[in-house]
């Protein structure tokens, strides 16, 4: 079938790409000033959830389907107290996270422009799956960097005021689907 041919090229093509990409990705979120904004937006949700008075049990990084349909590489932040998906009012926003949107589009640039030369007419519902499969690399990576931010946040001023839960943790993942858990308050 055509989508499955499309999926596994555009698959090859993005690993082909992606190598590089990462290493820039890396180098950009090891400055200064990258990580600091990435903590600042973190910090923020923090703050907005201790205004609210809200007893933290989870702060979610979520990717979202929809954003990378409309072309856009945007994470659903919140912090949800034990009701965890059914909680009311999580504090939440959005975050376009620097870099990564600038990556992602060069690669699909490069990517459709191979896969239109081998596979004529690509169709509306094609280009979307092409996108979530280079969005997978992406949404890996970006995982990979909130792992790698969470000591940072916890170290931080407003992090620390923010109520928790005694197992409260952050998780990464799909929008109300699968996910990991990155970090995590531990007993004792």
């Amino acid at each position: 079938m055509r989508i499955h041919e499309l999926t596994a090229a555009a698959d090859c093509l993005e690993k082909e790409r992606f190598g590089s990409q990462c290493r820039r990705l890396m180098q950009e979120y090891q400055r200064k000033e990258r990580r600091e904004e990435a903590l600042h937006v973190f910090g923020g949700l923090c703050e907005q959830a201790s205004a609210r008075g809200k007893r933290a049990a989870w702060l979610g990084i979520s990717s979202l389907c929809t954003s990378v349909q409309n072309g856009v590489f945007e994470y659903f932040l919140a912090v949800y107290g034990e009701e965890f998906y059914l909680d009311p009012e999580p504090a939440a926003g959005f975050w376009i996270p620097s870099v990564f949107q600038e990556c992602m589009e060069e690669d699909i640039r490069s990517v459709m422009k191979e896969l239109r030369c081998r596979f004529p007419r690509i169709r509306q519902y094609e280009e979307a799956e092409i996108y979530r499969v280079c969005a997978a690399y992406y949404d890996a990576a970006f995982g990979r960097l909130c792992r790698d931010l969470t000591d940072e946040l916890a170290e931080t001023e407003r992090f620390s005021r923010m109520e928790k839960t005694e197992r409260f943790g952050i998780f990464f993942g799909r929008y109300q689907g699968e996910g990991e858990i990155l970090w995590q308050i531990t007993a004792g």
